[in-house]
Order: C-alpha cells, then structure tokens, then sequence
C-alpha cells in the first residue's frame, strides 16, 4: 500500500484511570482497512494518547506504506512529535522518544493535529473498549448471581466438592 491515513485517540476516565486507545487506518479514499479498539490499563489520557500512537505505528507498518499521515485531536501531542516544542515531562519525553523512533521507520510520515470532529472514528472505537468491558463485566456478575442462587440449597459436603472443583479449575487455567 502506497499511503494510509491513521485516525488516533487515547482516553483515561478518571486521569489517570482505566484507559483506552482507539486507531482507524484508512486508505487514501477513507476505506476503512483496519480498526483497533483496545483497553491499555492504569494511565493518563496524555500516556493514552501516545500509546494510541506508537499502536498505531505498529498496525500501519505492516501495510508497508510509503507514507502515512497520522490524525489526531491531541493538538499538545502533535506539537511534541512535530518539534513545535519540548515535553519536560520524562514519562512523556520516553514515550516520544520510542514515537518518534516508531515513525521514523516509515519513508515519509506526518502527525496532524485536526478538530475533534474531523477524528470521529478513533474516539468511537475508544468508547467502544470502554463499552465492551462494562459489556463483560456484566455479564459475569450474571454468571456469579446464577451461581450464588444455585449454591443456596447446597449441603455443606456439596458446597466443599463444589470448592474443590473451583480450585483445580482456577489451577488448569493458571
């Protein structure tokens, strides 16, 4: 592939908190060629914004483009990988360091900073990370209420070979 547009996004509730990034990788007439929707952790939206980057490095580059232009809503990230000014953060400035070398393996690349309304689909696919988890979330806490009420009439002897049960299961998984 000759070039691909990448749309970015990184998003911590609770900065930090739970994070989430969100990558769309386009090709020059907006087809969507792939799209990574994924939690990251414990992390600040500003870490988030970065790891959405250096992801997004990593999808793109095994298109082997020749060039990739890189959209983000980030107008401070953008600033720092574009040499418009420093980070003096050093969290921030290894995770620019390790972007900046992820980028430079392509032949010709550029992060743009553009309105959040034009980077619609990376902060979708964030929300859809976020929405998938409270999706298994709950339907644990489904599977837990079926066994709790199942368990209520059980002996104790029962209840004992149930536990035992929950242990070699907890093993074989491990």
């Amino acid at each position: 592939m000759d070039k691909l547009f990448v749309y970015i996004d990184g998003v911590a509730k609770g900065n930090p908190g739970e994070a989430a990034i969100g990558i769309a990788i386009t090709d020059p007439e907006g087809n969507v060629i792939e799209e990574i929707s994924q939690l990251i952790g414990r992390a600040t939206t500003e870490v988030a914004e970065y790891q959405a980057l250096i992801e997004a490095c990593k999808y793109a580059a095994a298109y082997k483009p020749q060039s990739v232009l890189f959209f983000t809503d980030n107008q401070k990230m953008a600033n720092h990988i574009n040499h418009v000014f420093e980070t003096r953060a050093p969290n921030i400035k290894r995770l620019l360091e390790i972007a900046i070398g992820m980028l430079n393996r392509f032949p010709q690349w550029r992060v743009n900073y553009v309105d959040a309304h034009a980077n619609i689909r990376a902060p979708r696919l964030v929300e859809r990370a976020f929405h998938q988890t409270v999706k298994v979330q709950v339907a644990r806490e489904k599977l837990e209420l079926v066994l709790r009420a199942r368990c209520a009439g059980l002996s104790d002897a029962s209840l004992q070979r149930l536990i035992d049960m929950a242990e070699r299961l907890q093993e074989e998984e491990a």
